[in-house]
């Protein structure tokens, strides 16, 4: 039987809080080794005029992750009024630069699919195997919010870490 949580292994990015990303906010440097893909999941709750940059950082080692690096995104973000939550209509799979994307200001439940390849994460260096994931707001408006990894596509399937944030 195929059990989604021995497939998948999930990660606390950045918990659940008020001001999460106040002028910016990182996650743990999430250790892909053993797995091919990771996808960041931010969702976020009320705000009125934040919309973050999110990019995407490789590096090496959970001290040396600040590479900037080319990632995949969708958001499901379908509503037009900053006043209804979100809806679960998913947008386009779309390519970002290094530089990342800005995230929709005023929207109350949005969430933000974030896609890393780990072949795209080996190419930005020498034996480069973990990333992170930043949201920088270019104001300080208070901006309720969290971001998951999910570590999926095991290379490996005995050899799922017990922990991926080294």
């Amino acid at each position: 039987m195929n059990v989604w949580s021995e497939q998948n292994k999930v990660v606390s990015g950045v918990i659940p809080v008020a001001d999460a990303f106040a002028t910016s906010a990182t996650t743990d440097v999430i250790n892909m080794e053993n797995y091919n893909k990771c996808t960041f999941i931010i969702y976020t709750g009320a705000t009125t005029t934040a919309d973050g940059v999110v990019t995407v950082n490789a590096g090496n080692a959970n001290d040396s992750c600040a590479t900037a690096i080319a990632f995949k995104y969708r958001t499901q973000v379908a509503k037009t009024d900053a006043t209804t939550q979100g809806g679960d209509v998913p947008s386009a799979l779309t390519a970002a630069t290094s530089a990342g994307f800005a995230m929709t200001a005023s929207k109350v439940g949005g969430i933000y699919i974030i896609e890393v390849d780990s072949a795209v994460v080996a190419a930005a260096g020498t034996n480069f195997d973990h990333v992170s994931c930043t949201v920088t707001e270019d104001t300080n408006d208070p901006q309720t919010a969290c971001i998951l990894a999910i570590l999926s596509e095991p290379r490996y399937p005995q050899a799922v870490l017990a922990t991926a944030i080294d």
